[in-house]
């Protein structure tokens, strides 16, 4: 036999006992390593079982304002190695009960161990920058609410907090940076407003004049103009807030927050009606913005122009008929109407328990889509017997007023212009 062919055999024979070796291995060894991990998971599982009874125990000494007792079980679930399963609420009760027991610091301490397991969670970044403050850290706060607000944008509420702290260290630019982006995410938010006035005072500005140079590098930025007004409302200086808005609102005739303002100035020189038509001039070309629609029904409702009001609502109806809010403002007008007739004669006639019982329907259409307060108005109505809802209101309406048995019109010059009836089961 040559060489080669005993080369070949000898590895032919190498690799069948290797096959044959590797078949040999009892399934003992892997049903071993099964076993293992599974009396791991099982002890894993036991370990877990009981923290969650430890989580369940402190609770209940905290609810017996047991602040001590309650503190033991949560240190035992650190200690077993279980904290990261229970940062929220472990943690936060555990802050709580060393603010019980007089302890800030370790209150402090632990919302901080609880961010070195989740530096993402919104509740402890809150309760961390309050305690910081609380201890008069603040540039220990500032760091936290930036970390915050980077996180979650546009948190009104937090972004204050951070303009307060810096405020607190005398970073007047950045506090005045924060309260400007305030202001861009909300134009009317008061406290952001009279914020920017004292922290420029503090910068030895004029918030008005700082405003107005501003605006007049570009009197097309709705932002910049919108600033300038507030520092000249703050100064009673309505007439000039009104010039600057008309003349911005050139370059932005659909801003809704420009639009809302002018408004609001004529509102505060005496020219009430001139706000309303500015109002009433975007309503009209956008008669799908339903929040315009309610806020020009209710402010012809004002000026007693109910039959304008009502034909405005009853579009915005016919629009968006599974909006609750329309329904409920329709509502306000038949009562409002109903009601000033009513005190125009002294005394309630079946006229207007119909125009009542419209305003009943429109109430429960509103909460039937989900508005709570309209069961208010409905109750109301009902039980004071202002609707035909109950057999006895329908038993003296005249036969003028029917269309037919049971669906009647209400009659009478204040309510010539109303189409809709009502029908009765």
């Amino acid at each position: 036999m040559s060489r080669i062919k005993k080369w070949l055999l000898l590895s032919i024979l190498v690799v069948v006992l290797i096959f044959g070796v590797y078949n040999c291995v009892p399934p003992q060894a892997q049903t071993n390593t099964d076993e293992v991990n599974a009396l791991k998971e099982q002890k894993k599982e036991e370990v877990l079982n009981k923290c969650k009874f430890r989580l369940s125990n402190g609770r209940q000494y905290m609810i017996q304002q047991s602040w001590a007792d309650a503190l033991r079980n949560y240190h035992q679930i650190i200690e077993a190695g279980c904290a990261e399963d229970f940062i929220d609420p472990l943690f936060k009760d555990m802050a709580q009960c060393y603010m019980k027991l007089g302890k800030p610091d370790s209150a402090a301490y632990f919302i901080d161990e609880g961010l070195s397991y989740d530096v993402t969670n919104q509740h402890l970044l809150q309760l961390s920058s309050y305690y910081k403050e609380r201890a008069g850290d603040y540039e220990g706060a500032v760091a936290i609410y930036q970390q915050y607000n980077a996180l979650y944008l546009d948190d009104v509420e937090y972004l204050s907090k951070q303009a307060n702290a810096l405020d607190m260290l005398g970073f007047y630019d950045e506090e005045l940076e924060i309260w400007e982006y305030i202001i861009d995410i909300e134009p009317d938010n008061n406290d952001a407003i009279n914020a920017i006035i004292s922290v420029l005072g503090k910068m030895g500005r004029d918030p008005k004049a700082f405003y107005q140079k501003a605006w007049e590098n570009n009197t097309a930025d709705a932002s910049k103009a919108l600033k300038y007004i507030n520092a000249l409302f703050n100064n009673n200086d309505y007439k000039e807030a009104i010039n600057v808005a008309r003349q911005t609102m050139q370059f932005n005739a659909q801003n809704i927050t420009l639009i809302k303002k002018l408004a609001e100035c004529y509102d505060y020189n005496g020219q009430p009606l001139e706000g309303l038509k500015v109002l009433e001039s975007y309503a009209y070309s956008n008669p799908r913005d339903i929040n315009m629609q309610i806020d020009i029904t209710m402010k012809n409702l004002e000026f007693e122009n109910y039959e304008k009001a009502y034909d405005i609502i009853s579009s915005a109806v016919k629009l968006a008929p599974q909006d609750k809010d329309v329904y409920f403002a329709r509502a306000k007008v038949l009562e409002t109407v109903a009601e000033m007739t009513t005190m125009e004669k002294g005394k309630i006639d079946c006229n207007d328990k119909i125009v009542y019982h419209m305003a009943y329907e429109d109430y429960k259409k509103s909460k039937d889509l989900g508005n709570f307060n309209a069961q208010f108005r409905i109750k109301y109505l009902y039980d004071n017997d202002l609707t035909i809802a109950k057999a006895k209101d329908r038993f003296l309406i005249g036969e003028a007023n029917k269309v037919n048995s049971n669906t009647y019109k209400p009659l009478g010059a204040n309510y010539s212009w109303i189409t809709r009836t009502v029908t009765v089961e």
